[in-house]
């Protein structure tokens, strides 16, 4: 299903896995007039999702009218796990197997696509002992705005490994931007509201597997996931 076309089409209705609760409803996460920011990770244990879920907890402030959810490859007991019960102020879509990835047409990264910010992500993670499975193949990330029902209003695939919004202030820019283009509700509170377009989509619910058919680099600093809450 990989395609960068895929604006106006929507996400089948499913249930998803969170660190604090299993089987929820999709389309319960994207109702209402605030546009979804959905981030497509690595594992939750990857020095990238490390390193971009604590530049997000630490502008948080900046996403005014804006939901997120962030996809990583792990499961909701590794999350649950790494957070020791701690909750997080946005959504995160446990997808170990790689569901949803697969049917958003996620890809790998090849030579080509490690950018300077990923290598200084994990050079850094190295130098503090942090490990990951070098010799695993590393995903591409993928960024999309979602709308009531699963509609997709926004899709970015990324081109590099950092290739997606860097804080909440981006997130916040590219879905004002595509509520704007789309005659949405802008998630500004400022700007005058304009009616959604309506859609219609099925009632059906599936589950996750019915789908298949301020970290900077620098050396020394603090682990983004063990410091989160301090």
């Amino acid at each position: 299903m990989r395609t960068d076309h895929l604006a106006g089409t929507s996400i089948p209705r499913f249930t998803y896995d969170t660190p604090s609760s299993p089987g929820n409803d999709f389309y319960a996460l994207c109702a209402g007039d605030k546009p979804l920011a959905m981030i497509f990770l690595p594992a939750f244990s990857h020095p990238i999702t490390r390193a971009y879920i604590t530049r997000y907890l630490k502008t948080m402030d900046d996403l005014h009218g804006v939901r997120l959810a962030c996809v990583v490859r792990s499961s909701a007991r590794q999350v649950a796990g790494a957070l020791e019960g701690r909750g997080l102020p946005f959504t995160v879509i446990c997808d170990e197997p790689g569901v949803l990835y697969s049917f958003m047409g996620v890809e790998t990264a090849g030579l080509l696509n490690w950018s300077f910010e990923a290598q200084k992500i994990l050079r850094s993670a190295q130098a503090r002992g942090q490990r990951y499975d070098r010799k695993a193949p590393q995903l591409l990330p993928l960024t999309l705005v979602v709308g009531p029902e699963g509609s997709i209003l926004f899709t970015h695939y990324g081109r590099n490994l950092t290739d997606m919004p860097g804080d909440c202030g981006e997130i916040y820019s590219l879905c004002d931007e595509v509520c704007e283009l789309t005659g949405r509700p802008a998630p500004a509170s400022s700007s005058a509201p304009r009616p959604a377009r309506p859609s219609l989509h099925s009632d059906e619910t599936l589950t996750l597997p019915d789908l298949a058919g301020d970290l900077t680099g620098a050396p020394g600093e603090e682990d983004a996931i063990s410091k989160l809450f301090d």
